[in-house]
């Protein structure tokens, strides 16, 4: 029976000499898109870039650095969006609104990678630093938003980080129902993007 490394194609090297570390990253980003590559193989990877299976350790010092990595430019690409949603100066409700849909929207263009991001597989040492940093800024575009809207609604400065939590919980939670095929009930009949749009409008 063909070993995993067997059966995974070589392809010819597709980054230019010197970007291993990102040609890396972002094939790790493509295993987890195309199956959610639950234990990623760092030979695998190094085989899909055609390179030895020594040379992912020049650049990681083992998975979970990789893994940490791969998380971080999702939460980058992410904070991006977010950004560019905050610089279309936006009022309080359609700002606010566009920031969940955003989100939502962006675990199911990248389930796999979605999984890694907010999952469990990372080991907590690696929640820290780097990758805790860009998740931040995401999160800072988010939560600026809904504190527009809750001060333009007469909420008081002290309920606002628990407004931004429930909100991101809620976010959080249609997107993870979904991913899980949970959500919309297959009896229901419902409209998924409808459904999406009525629970964020619904909250806010």
């Amino acid at each position: 029976k063909p070993t995993e490394e067997e059966r995974t194609p070589v392809r010819e090297p597709a980054y230019e000499r010197g970007d291993l570390r990102n040609a890396l990253v972002l094939e790790g980003r493509r295993m987890f898109e195309e199956s959610g590559a639950s234990e990623l193989s760092l030979r695998a990877l190094a085989r899909r870039l055609g390179v030895s299976e020594a040379a992912p350790s020049r650049h990681f010092s083992g998975k979970d650095d990789l893994l940490e990595a791969i998380a971080r430019s999702g939460f980058e690409e992410l904070a991006e969006q977010r950004k560019q949603i905050s610089a279309r100066k936006l009022a309080a409700f359609p700002a606010a609104r566009e920031m969940m849909l955003s989100y939502v929207k962006y675990a199911q263009d990248h389930a796999g990678l979605f999984d890694l991001m907010t999952g469990p597989r990372l080991m907590q040492s690696f929640r820290r630093g780097d990758m805790e940093r860009s998740s931040e800024v995401s999160y800072s575009f988010f939560a600026n938003s809904v504190f527009d809207l809750a001060l333009e609604s007469g909420w008081s400065r002290k309920q606002l980080h628990y407004l931004s939590h429930a909100a991101w919980s809620m976010e959080h939670g249609v997107a993870a129902l979904i991913l899980a095929a949970r959500t919309p009930r297959t009896d229901s009949g419902l409209d998924t993007q409808r459904m999406i749009e009525f629970s964020i409008d619904l909250f806010l």
